[in-house]
């Protein structure tokens, strides 16, 4: 049995991970990093892995089993490649597309199969004309369909950032990490947390954050300061929002900063259908009389540079907004406003409006939170706007110097693990 590493990008965690697998089971590994061809065409990646996996066949054993492998592939559970390959040539499996992912393919050694890979060689030559896509070469064998199964375990499952994290729940043989963005950071957010279970155990997802939770549905951390923190996380989300709580915890107890913490609906404002981001007028009213400057902060937000005071953001001016990463004029996720009658009469402003809305039973309902919050300041001048690099940085922006980062877009549980891998890094830069 071979099993061949071929990484086209710097991978160091994905290599742990196939080699812990290959010497779990005897394997030889095969490791070859090729990422000086990362900026490379399609065509000369192509071309060498399936040149690559030739070269390797044709010196192997008659039916010896090869499992090609890429810098996305990440082996969950330690599957024998004699069951996965029982009574087959080849296994190639779809993971959200009609199309096989190619990250993780397992091939037999066979006359029939080199003489097929040979023609896709030779379909793949430069000056070809090439699919769009890397797995149209593959059209000449058959795929198995997304969510097929070999012994009650799922082959292949796809992972990216925005997808519901069924690699950490499905039990599955492996996952192909894909993401059009190519996020490498949540790559590398993955592999660690796979590869630290396969070394330490534990569950797949990260826990919801460290120390016992408090149980109390509202807790006020060193109160009536100046400037004050809210945010608010129902139970569904308190795998990141625990998360994100000890971190504001942290900052506000280094700088002197009062925290409030809502851990679910506040009473008074519960009417049984309406989310939490819908809140945040209310409790931004109810909040800033008591201080000079009120911050809101999403639950899915991290402070990466614990040093940055807030101080210096509120000089002359009477609100902090930031660019959404969209079209939007501002980000609603982290805001501050100065205690004047200007701010308290707009968020006023913004409950009525809202209390007009049919739906709001989630973040999207009635074009979201922030088209209301945009529409009461809509006569910002773009000059009092600032940019996401200062605050609010999406988190595929982030550099070990940004000050706020917030995890947008993405599914609840990979927040959490790339929250948890951001916080554990940060300590490091």
């Amino acid at each position: 049995m071979i099993v061949i590493s071929l990484l086209f990008d710097r991978a160091p965690d994905a290599l742990a991970n196939h080699r812990h697998y290959a010497r779990q089971h005897g394997y030889r590994h095969v490791e070859i990093d090729m990422s000086d061809l990362s900026g490379a065409e399609n065509s000369a990646r192509w071309l060498y892995r399936y040149e690559t996996l030739l070269h390797y066949l044709s010196q192997a054993a008659d039916n010896e089993i090869a499992l090609l492998l890429s810098e996305n592939a990440a082996i969950l559970r330690p599957v024998e490649l004699p069951v996965l390959l029982a009574g087959r040539d080849w296994l190639l499996t779809c993971a959200e597309s009609q199309q096989p992912q190619t990250d993780i393919q397992l091939w037999r050694n066979t006359e029939a199969v080199r003489r097929g890979l040979l023609e896709l060689v030779r379909a793949c030559r430069f000056g070809a004309e090439l699919p769009a896509e890397e797995a149209g070469l593959l059209h000449r064998f058959a795929a198995c369909p997304s969510r097929h199964q070999i012994a009650g375990t799922h082959v292949v499952v796809p992972a990216a950032a925005h997808l519901e994290a069924v690699w950490a729940t499905w039990p599955s043989f492996a996952a192909s990490v894909e993401d059009k963005k190519h996020h490498r950071r949540f790559r590398r957010a993955l592999f660690e947390r796979v590869n630290e279970c396969n070394t330490r155990g534990g569950t797949l997802l990260p826990g919801a954050g460290s120390g016992e939770p408090d149980a109390a549905p509202r807790t006020v951390y060193n109160p009536n300061k100046p400037i004050a923190l809210v945010t608010l996380y129902t139970p569904n989300v308190a795998c990141y929002g625990r998360i994100a709580e000890a971190n504001f915890r942290r900052y506000c107890e280094r700088h002197g900063y009062t925290l409030y913490v809502h851990r679910e609906i506040p009473a008074h404002l519960n009417d049984g259908k309406t989310s939490g981001n819908w809140l945040k007028p209310a409790l931004l009213r109810e909040y800033l009389p008591s201080h000079q400057w009120v911050f809101w902060l999403d639950a899915d937000v991290l402070i990466n540079d614990m040093n940055q005071r807030l101080e210096p953001f509120t000089q002359g001016r009477e609100f902090i907004l930031a660019r959404d990463v969209g079209s939007w004029m501002f980000n609603s996720g982290i805001m501050g406003f100065q205690r004047n009658q200007r701010n308290y009469d707009a968020f006023a402003d913004i409950m009525d409006q809202c209390a007009k809305l049919e739906d709001k039973s989630h973040v999207y309902a009635s074009e979201g939170d922030q088209f209301h919050f945009i529409r009461a300041f809509k006569d910002l001048q773009a000059s009092q706007v600032s940019n996401f690099i200062d605050i609010n940085t999406p988190w595929v922006y982030r550099r070990p110097d940004s000050f706020m980062v917030h995890y947008i877009g993405m599914w609840q549980d990979n927040r959490a693990l790339l929250m948890e891998h951001d916080l554990r890094h940060a300590a490091m830069e």
